[in-house]
Protein backbone atom coordinates (compact mmCIF):
# COMPACT_ATOMS: atom_id res chain seq x y z
CA UNK A 1 0.00 0.00 0.00
CA UNK A 2 2.98 2.34 0.71
CA UNK A 3 4.09 2.20 -3.17
CA UNK A 4 2.83 4.71 -5.70
CA UNK A 5 -0.39 3.83 -6.94
CA UNK A 6 1.49 4.10 -11.14
CA UNK A 7 2.95 0.47 -9.95
CA UNK A 8 0.60 -2.55 -9.43
CA UNK A 9 0.32 -4.39 -6.16
CA UNK A 10 2.35 -7.12 -5.75
CA UNK A 11 0.55 -9.66 -3.26
CA UNK A 12 1.53 -13.25 -1.76
CA UNK A 13 0.45 -16.00 -3.60
CA UNK A 14 -2.15 -17.90 -1.11
CA UNK A 15 -0.83 -21.34 0.50
CA UNK A 16 -2.43 -23.99 -1.05
CA UNK A 17 -5.51 -25.45 0.62
CA UNK A 18 -5.15 -28.10 3.90
CA UNK A 19 -6.42 -31.65 2.92
CA UNK A 20 -10.15 -32.05 5.15
CA UNK A 21 -10.72 -35.48 6.38
CA UNK A 22 -13.71 -37.06 4.78
CA UNK A 23 -16.62 -37.66 7.34
CA UNK A 24 -16.11 -41.52 7.02
CA UNK A 25 -12.45 -40.98 8.03
CA UNK A 26 -13.46 -38.83 10.90
CA UNK A 27 -16.28 -41.12 12.33
CA UNK A 28 -13.82 -44.08 11.76
CA UNK A 29 -11.71 -41.75 14.53
CA UNK A 30 -14.56 -41.32 16.73
CA UNK A 31 -15.45 -44.89 16.64
CA UNK A 32 -12.09 -46.56 17.58
CA UNK A 33 -12.03 -43.72 20.62
CA UNK A 34 -15.05 -45.73 21.87
CA UNK A 35 -13.87 -48.79 21.56
CA UNK A 36 -10.56 -47.91 23.40
CA UNK A 37 -12.58 -46.41 26.67
CA UNK A 38 -15.31 -49.45 26.16
CA UNK A 39 -14.87 -50.91 29.56
CA UNK A 40 -14.43 -47.62 31.57
CA UNK A 41 -18.15 -46.89 29.48
CA UNK A 42 -20.38 -50.53 30.21
CA UNK A 43 -18.41 -50.14 33.98
CA UNK A 44 -20.13 -46.71 34.53
CA UNK A 45 -23.13 -47.45 32.68
CA UNK A 46 -23.31 -51.11 34.89
CA UNK A 47 -23.07 -49.31 38.15
CA UNK A 48 -25.79 -46.88 38.30
CA UNK A 49 -28.20 -47.90 40.67
CA UNK A 50 -32.03 -46.14 41.53
CA UNK A 51 -34.72 -46.84 44.28
CA UNK A 52 -37.31 -45.51 41.84
CA UNK A 53 -37.48 -47.53 38.48
CA UNK A 54 -39.47 -46.21 35.18
CA UNK A 55 -38.98 -49.10 32.16
CA UNK A 56 -39.97 -47.19 28.63
CA UNK A 57 -40.05 -48.91 25.27
CA UNK A 58 -39.57 -46.99 21.70
CA UNK A 59 -39.65 -48.06 17.98
CA UNK A 60 -38.28 -44.96 16.52
CA UNK A 61 -34.39 -45.63 17.25
CA UNK A 62 -34.33 -48.85 15.08
CA UNK A 63 -35.30 -47.58 12.09
CA UNK A 64 -31.43 -46.14 11.74
CA UNK A 65 -30.34 -49.80 12.28
CA UNK A 66 -28.73 -50.63 8.47
CA UNK A 67 -26.54 -53.28 7.14
CA UNK A 68 -26.74 -56.90 8.48
CA UNK A 69 -28.57 -55.53 11.37
CA UNK A 70 -31.61 -54.26 9.68
CA UNK A 71 -34.98 -56.05 10.30
CA UNK A 72 -33.29 -57.97 13.53
CA UNK A 73 -33.98 -55.18 16.49
CA UNK A 74 -38.11 -53.85 16.49
CA UNK A 75 -37.65 -52.52 20.32
CA UNK A 76 -35.60 -50.34 22.29
CA UNK A 77 -36.16 -50.77 25.96
CA UNK A 78 -34.77 -48.64 28.70
CA UNK A 79 -34.73 -48.31 32.31
CA UNK A 80 -34.10 -45.34 34.54
CA UNK A 81 -33.49 -44.56 38.09
CA UNK A 82 -35.05 -41.65 39.92
CA UNK A 83 -33.16 -38.76 38.87
CA UNK A 84 -32.84 -39.70 35.01
CA UNK A 85 -30.23 -42.31 34.62
CA UNK A 86 -30.74 -45.05 32.30
CA UNK A 87 -29.49 -48.36 34.06
CA UNK A 88 -30.13 -50.71 30.72
CA UNK A 89 -31.24 -50.23 27.19
CA UNK A 90 -31.46 -53.07 25.10
CA UNK A 91 -32.87 -53.83 21.47
CA UNK A 92 -35.13 -56.43 20.99
CA UNK A 93 -37.45 -58.18 18.36
CA UNK A 94 -40.26 -57.96 20.66
CA UNK A 95 -41.53 -56.24 24.08
CA UNK A 96 -42.95 -59.00 26.02
CA UNK A 97 -40.72 -62.14 26.38
CA UNK A 98 -37.50 -60.29 24.66
CA UNK A 99 -36.79 -58.64 27.87
CA UNK A 100 -36.87 -61.30 30.29
CA UNK A 101 -33.20 -61.36 30.05
CA UNK A 102 -32.83 -57.61 30.36
CA UNK A 103 -34.95 -57.64 33.48
CA UNK A 104 -33.09 -60.88 35.13
CA UNK A 105 -29.69 -59.02 34.26
CA UNK A 106 -31.03 -55.77 36.42
CA UNK A 107 -31.64 -57.81 39.31
CA UNK A 108 -28.84 -59.80 39.25
CA UNK A 109 -26.82 -56.38 39.28
CA UNK A 110 -28.39 -55.13 42.25
CA UNK A 111 -28.14 -59.25 44.25
CA UNK A 112 -24.01 -58.40 43.26
CA UNK A 113 -23.47 -55.24 44.36
CA UNK A 114 -25.51 -55.73 47.77
CA UNK A 115 -27.83 -52.86 47.12
CA UNK A 116 -31.58 -52.69 48.48
CA UNK A 117 -33.89 -53.59 45.67
CA UNK A 118 -36.16 -50.58 44.15
CA UNK A 119 -39.44 -50.05 46.14
CA UNK A 120 -41.40 -48.64 42.87
CA UNK A 121 -41.48 -49.20 39.37
CA UNK A 122 -43.50 -47.04 36.75
CA UNK A 123 -44.39 -48.54 33.52
CA UNK A 124 -46.81 -47.14 30.54
CA UNK A 125 -48.94 -50.44 30.36
CA UNK A 126 -49.12 -54.11 32.36
CA UNK A 127 -49.43 -52.59 35.55
CA UNK A 128 -52.28 -54.78 36.17
CA UNK A 129 -54.70 -57.83 35.57
CA UNK A 130 -57.89 -58.14 36.87
CA UNK A 131 -56.90 -61.93 38.33
CA UNK A 132 -54.04 -63.45 39.63
CA UNK A 133 -50.31 -61.66 38.87
CA UNK A 134 -49.26 -59.32 35.76
CA UNK A 135 -46.70 -60.23 33.46
CA UNK A 136 -44.66 -57.72 35.14
CA UNK A 137 -45.10 -58.83 38.44
CA UNK A 138 -43.92 -62.35 37.47
CA UNK A 139 -41.26 -60.73 35.41
CA UNK A 140 -40.15 -59.03 38.89
CA UNK A 141 -40.17 -62.03 40.82
CA UNK A 142 -37.09 -61.66 42.99
CA UNK A 143 -38.28 -58.05 43.69
CA UNK A 144 -41.64 -59.35 45.67
CA UNK A 145 -42.04 -55.97 47.69
CA UNK A 146 -41.80 -53.55 44.41
CA UNK A 147 -44.69 -51.46 43.52
CA UNK A 148 -45.89 -51.37 40.13
CA UNK A 149 -47.65 -48.21 39.08
CA UNK A 150 -49.36 -46.87 35.83
CA UNK A 151 -47.43 -43.36 34.71
CA UNK A 152 -50.15 -40.94 35.18
CA UNK A 153 -49.36 -39.39 31.50
CA UNK A 154 -50.54 -42.12 29.96
CA UNK A 155 -53.76 -42.79 31.70
CA UNK A 156 -54.70 -38.83 30.97
CA UNK A 157 -53.62 -39.66 27.19
CA UNK A 158 -55.86 -42.86 27.10
CA UNK A 159 -58.69 -40.91 28.24
CA UNK A 160 -57.82 -38.04 25.57
CA UNK A 161 -58.49 -40.52 23.08
CA UNK A 162 -61.90 -40.21 23.69
CA UNK A 163 -62.04 -37.01 22.49
CA UNK A 164 -62.98 -35.66 19.05
CA UNK A 165 -60.02 -33.67 18.19
CA UNK A 166 -57.17 -32.56 20.15
CA UNK A 167 -57.27 -29.24 18.27
CA UNK A 168 -60.84 -28.47 20.13
CA UNK A 169 -60.71 -25.77 21.61
CA UNK A 170 -62.27 -26.83 25.13
CA UNK A 171 -59.44 -29.99 24.94
CA UNK A 172 -56.15 -28.08 26.58
CA UNK A 173 -59.14 -27.46 29.12
CA UNK A 174 -59.71 -30.59 29.67
CA UNK A 175 -56.40 -32.06 29.92
CA UNK A 176 -56.15 -29.38 32.58
CA UNK A 177 -59.42 -30.28 34.80
CA UNK A 178 -58.03 -33.85 34.53
CA UNK A 179 -54.97 -33.62 36.08
CA UNK A 180 -56.58 -31.11 38.96
CA UNK A 181 -58.77 -33.99 39.02
CA UNK A 182 -56.01 -36.80 40.26
CA UNK A 183 -53.72 -34.36 41.51
CA UNK A 184 -53.52 -31.67 44.58
CA UNK A 185 -51.10 -29.18 45.65
CA UNK A 186 -49.33 -29.02 48.92
CA UNK A 187 -51.11 -27.02 50.81
CA UNK A 188 -47.84 -25.84 52.94
CA UNK A 189 -45.69 -24.85 49.81
CA UNK A 190 -48.73 -23.56 47.80
CA UNK A 191 -49.10 -21.01 50.44
CA UNK A 192 -45.50 -19.78 51.13
CA UNK A 193 -45.77 -19.47 47.49
CA UNK A 194 -48.43 -17.09 47.34
CA UNK A 195 -46.80 -15.21 50.10
CA UNK A 196 -43.96 -14.74 48.00
CA UNK A 197 -45.32 -13.78 45.24
CA UNK A 198 -47.99 -11.23 46.93
CA UNK A 199 -44.13 -9.88 48.42
CA UNK A 200 -42.82 -9.29 44.86
CA UNK A 201 -45.89 -7.81 43.23
CA UNK A 202 -46.01 -4.86 46.36
CA UNK A 203 -42.33 -4.61 45.69
CA UNK A 204 -43.11 -4.19 41.60
CA UNK A 205 -45.79 -1.28 42.98
CA UNK A 206 -48.33 -3.34 41.75
CA UNK A 207 -51.93 -1.91 42.88
CA UNK A 208 -54.78 -3.75 44.52
CA UNK A 209 -53.52 -7.11 45.65
CA UNK A 210 -56.28 -9.23 45.42
CA UNK A 211 -56.13 -13.44 46.06
CA UNK A 212 -57.10 -13.91 42.51
CA UNK A 213 -54.57 -11.45 41.05
CA UNK A 214 -51.76 -13.17 42.73
CA UNK A 215 -52.61 -17.28 41.68
CA UNK A 216 -52.96 -15.26 38.34
CA UNK A 217 -49.23 -14.10 38.64
CA UNK A 218 -48.03 -17.71 39.44
CA UNK A 219 -46.63 -19.25 36.77
CA UNK A 220 -46.62 -23.35 35.95
CA UNK A 221 -43.39 -23.65 36.26
CA UNK A 222 -43.25 -21.56 39.77
CA UNK A 223 -45.85 -24.33 40.50
CA UNK A 224 -43.69 -27.27 39.61
CA UNK A 225 -40.41 -26.20 41.51
CA UNK A 226 -41.68 -25.11 44.61
CA UNK A 227 -44.86 -26.70 45.03
CA UNK A 228 -45.38 -30.71 46.02
CA UNK A 229 -47.95 -32.47 44.60
CA UNK A 230 -49.72 -35.97 45.64
CA UNK A 231 -52.46 -37.97 44.24
CA UNK A 232 -55.77 -37.70 45.42
CA UNK A 233 -56.69 -41.27 45.93
CA UNK A 234 -58.84 -43.62 44.17
CA UNK A 235 -62.39 -42.53 45.49
CA UNK A 236 -61.91 -39.17 45.26
CA UNK A 237 -60.18 -39.28 41.82
CA UNK A 238 -62.83 -41.74 40.39
CA UNK A 239 -65.66 -39.27 42.04
CA UNK A 240 -64.06 -36.15 40.39
CA UNK A 241 -63.02 -37.79 36.43
CA UNK A 242 -66.54 -38.92 36.50
CA UNK A 243 -67.83 -35.25 37.64
CA UNK A 244 -65.82 -33.59 35.16
CA UNK A 245 -67.00 -36.10 32.34
CA UNK A 246 -70.48 -35.39 32.89
CA UNK A 247 -70.18 -31.91 32.56
CA UNK A 248 -68.76 -31.92 29.92
CA UNK A 249 -71.10 -34.11 28.13
CA UNK A 250 -73.95 -31.92 28.05
CA UNK A 251 -73.41 -27.62 26.64
CA UNK A 252 -70.47 -27.00 28.72
CA UNK A 253 -68.45 -29.48 26.71
CA UNK A 254 -69.49 -27.80 23.26
CA UNK A 255 -67.70 -24.88 20.98
CA UNK A 256 -69.01 -21.95 19.89
CA UNK A 257 -70.05 -23.78 16.40
CA UNK A 258 -71.74 -26.94 18.59
CA UNK A 259 -69.12 -29.00 18.06
CA UNK A 260 -69.00 -31.42 21.18
CA UNK A 261 -65.62 -32.14 23.23
CA UNK A 262 -66.05 -35.60 23.74
CA UNK A 263 -67.38 -39.11 22.02
CA UNK A 264 -69.76 -39.87 24.40
CA UNK A 265 -70.38 -43.55 23.07
CA UNK A 266 -66.82 -44.05 23.08
CA UNK A 267 -65.55 -42.01 26.11
CA UNK A 268 -67.91 -44.33 28.55
CA UNK A 269 -66.36 -47.63 26.66
CA UNK A 270 -62.76 -46.11 27.96
CA UNK A 271 -63.67 -45.22 31.15
CA UNK A 272 -65.59 -48.23 31.64
CA UNK A 273 -62.26 -50.08 30.51
CA UNK A 274 -60.39 -47.36 32.60
CA UNK A 275 -61.38 -46.56 35.73
CA UNK A 276 -59.48 -50.00 36.84
CA UNK A 277 -56.47 -48.67 36.21
CA UNK A 278 -57.10 -45.65 38.76
CA UNK A 279 -55.67 -47.45 41.50
CA UNK A 280 -52.25 -47.97 39.99
CA UNK A 281 -51.66 -44.60 39.21
CA UNK A 282 -52.19 -43.67 42.94
CA UNK A 283 -48.72 -42.64 45.08
CA UNK A 284 -47.20 -45.36 47.42
CA UNK A 285 -47.55 -44.56 50.97
CA UNK A 286 -44.47 -43.96 52.66
CA UNK A 287 -42.48 -43.64 49.36
CA UNK A 288 -40.59 -40.03 49.13
CA UNK A 289 -41.19 -39.22 45.66
CA UNK A 290 -39.62 -35.24 45.90
CA UNK A 291 -35.90 -34.45 46.78
CA UNK A 292 -34.63 -31.23 47.08
CA UNK A 293 -32.01 -29.64 44.89
CA UNK A 294 -30.08 -28.39 47.34
CA UNK A 295 -30.73 -24.68 45.96
CA UNK A 296 -33.21 -22.20 46.93
CA UNK A 297 -34.41 -18.79 45.41
CA UNK A 298 -35.63 -15.38 47.08
CA UNK A 299 -39.00 -14.00 45.78
CA UNK A 300 -40.18 -11.06 47.65
CA UNK A 301 -37.97 -11.81 50.74
CA UNK A 302 -39.84 -15.44 51.05
CA UNK A 303 -36.80 -18.27 51.01
CA UNK A 304 -38.39 -21.08 48.80
CA UNK A 305 -36.99 -24.77 48.15
CA UNK A 306 -36.67 -26.15 44.74
CA UNK A 307 -38.15 -29.74 44.65
CA UNK A 308 -37.39 -32.62 42.24
CA UNK A 309 -40.17 -34.76 41.38
CA UNK A 310 -39.49 -38.66 40.51
CA UNK A 311 -42.78 -39.47 39.40
CA UNK A 312 -43.96 -40.79 36.36
CA UNK A 313 -41.59 -41.85 33.20
CA UNK A 314 -41.33 -38.38 31.36
CA UNK A 315 -37.26 -38.43 32.10
CA UNK A 316 -37.43 -42.09 29.99
CA UNK A 317 -39.37 -40.46 27.65
CA UNK A 318 -37.24 -37.28 27.21
CA UNK A 319 -34.38 -39.82 27.38
CA UNK A 320 -35.62 -41.89 24.36
CA UNK A 321 -36.46 -38.22 22.13
CA UNK A 322 -32.52 -38.06 22.36
CA UNK A 323 -32.27 -41.06 21.10
CA UNK A 324 -31.46 -39.75 17.81
CA UNK A 325 -29.35 -37.38 18.42
CA UNK A 326 -26.92 -39.87 19.76
CA UNK A 327 -26.70 -41.77 16.34
CA UNK A 328 -25.49 -39.35 13.29
CA UNK A 329 -26.90 -39.50 10.29
CA UNK A 330 -29.70 -41.51 9.29
CA UNK A 331 -28.49 -45.01 9.31
CA UNK A 332 -25.76 -46.94 11.21
CA UNK A 333 -24.35 -50.06 11.08
CA UNK A 334 -24.58 -52.85 13.76
CA UNK A 335 -21.50 -51.82 15.50
CA UNK A 336 -21.55 -48.04 14.79
CA UNK A 337 -24.80 -48.27 16.02
CA UNK A 338 -24.48 -49.59 19.63
CA UNK A 339 -21.20 -47.61 20.06
CA UNK A 340 -23.06 -44.64 19.38
CA UNK A 341 -25.62 -45.63 21.73
CA UNK A 342 -23.09 -46.43 24.79
CA UNK A 343 -21.57 -43.30 24.16
CA UNK A 344 -24.64 -41.34 23.90
CA UNK A 345 -26.23 -43.40 26.86
CA UNK A 346 -22.64 -42.59 29.19
CA UNK A 347 -22.86 -39.05 28.42
CA UNK A 348 -26.66 -38.74 29.05
CA UNK A 349 -26.00 -40.32 32.57
CA UNK A 350 -22.99 -37.93 33.03
CA UNK A 351 -25.02 -35.14 32.43
CA UNK A 352 -28.24 -36.08 34.85
CA UNK A 353 -25.78 -37.35 37.64
CA UNK A 354 -24.31 -33.35 37.18
CA UNK A 355 -27.28 -31.99 37.33
CA UNK A 356 -28.62 -33.59 40.83
CA UNK A 357 -25.52 -32.03 42.78
CA UNK A 358 -25.67 -28.53 40.89
CA UNK A 359 -27.82 -26.48 38.10
CA UNK A 360 -24.76 -25.19 36.56
CA UNK A 361 -23.23 -27.19 33.57
CA UNK A 362 -20.61 -29.02 34.64
CA UNK A 363 -16.94 -27.43 33.58
CA UNK A 364 -15.16 -30.45 32.11
CA UNK A 365 -15.25 -30.53 28.89
CA UNK A 366 -14.67 -34.24 28.45
CA UNK A 367 -16.46 -36.67 29.02
CA UNK A 368 -14.09 -39.31 29.44
CA UNK A 369 -13.56 -41.12 32.18
CA UNK A 370 -9.66 -41.78 31.99
CA UNK A 371 -8.88 -38.16 31.41
CA UNK A 372 -11.14 -37.35 34.50
CA UNK A 373 -9.40 -39.45 36.85
CA UNK A 374 -5.63 -38.60 35.60
CA UNK A 375 -7.00 -34.78 36.35
CA UNK A 376 -8.45 -35.56 39.55
CA UNK A 377 -5.50 -37.49 40.84
CA UNK A 378 -2.97 -34.61 39.59
CA UNK A 379 -5.45 -31.80 41.71
CA UNK A 380 -5.14 -33.69 44.56
CA UNK A 381 -1.08 -34.29 44.06
CA UNK A 382 -0.86 -30.32 43.93
CA UNK A 383 -2.79 -29.58 47.09
CA UNK A 384 -1.22 -31.93 49.28
CA UNK A 385 2.19 -30.90 47.75
CA UNK A 386 0.76 -27.36 48.75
Amino acid sequence: MDQPSLFPVICQEPPEPIHVPISRWLLTVYSRDILSRLDHIKASITSTFGSILKMDSTKKITKKLAGHGRGTALWLTSISNEVGQVLTSVLTVQEGPGLDRMVSGVMERYRQACVTAPVLLYVDCGCCVSEGESKLQTRFAQWPDIHIRLDIWHFMRRLAVGCTTDAHPLYTTFMGCLSACIFEWDAGDLSLLRQAKREQLRQEGVPALTDLLVDRRITKKELSQYCRRRTRGEEGTISLIEQLLQTLEGPKGRDLMGVPLLEQVRMEHIWRVQKRHVKCIQDVPGVQLYTVTGTTTTKGGVVLTRYRCARGSTSLESFHCHLNRFIPGTSANALNFQLYLLEGLNRWNQDRGTAVVTSKPSSLLTYAGDVVQCLVLESCLVLTTC
